[in-house]
């Protein structure tokens, strides 16, 4: 098992968080996609896993609008060093970030990922199924934090997700 701790990220943090996201994706995409959401305000919690030798996960979770009201999130990208991964880097990040949305009265919060990952969090493809998205299907899902929020609904996602 790997020593890390996690910490709200910070602007000195976004080149490192970018280049981590990129070698774990294998392209520029995901960092693309953080600095972005940074630079709108589209994010509502980013957190780093980080060890004496520097950060080695991060996880992004941003504002989704439903019928054009910010009343859910989404949670993406989230990555860890290529070679940590399944060390449980992002397991921790997962369940850190949900409660930290919980924490900030979140109701739902979405994610487009492996369909075996992310049910062992709580994520379902039949939560998202009422919403209407730029995605569908079983890698598409969302978890319930808390009663309330919207039951359905169209689903506008940060301007960082259309290029």
């Amino acid at each position: 098992m790997i020593d890390f701790w996690t910490r709200a990220a910070r602007s000195e943090d976004l080149d490192a968080i970018a280049a981590l996201s990129d070698a774990a994706f294998g392209g520029p995409d995901e960092g693309r996609i953080i600095r972005q959401l940074q630079a709108d305000g589209d994010s509502l919690a980013s957190l780093v896993a980080e060890t004496e030798t520097g950060i080695v996960g991060h996880i992004e979770f941003f504002r989704i609008l439903i019928d054009g009201n910010p009343a859910g999130a989404g949670l993406g990208p989230m990555s860890a060093n290529p070679g940590l991964q399944k060390s449980g880097i992002g397991c921790y990040l997962v369940r850190t970030g949900l409660d930290e949305l919980d924490m900030l009265g979140e109701t739902i919060v979405f994610v487009l990922g492996h369909k075996t990952c992310y049910p062992r969090f709580g994520f379902e493809a039949e939560k998202a199924a009422p919403f209407t998205a730029p995605w569908a299907g079983p890698h598409f899902m969302a978890i319930r934090l808390a009663p309330g929020g919207p039951a359905s609904g169209t689903l506008t996602y940060p301007r960082a997700f259309s290029g």
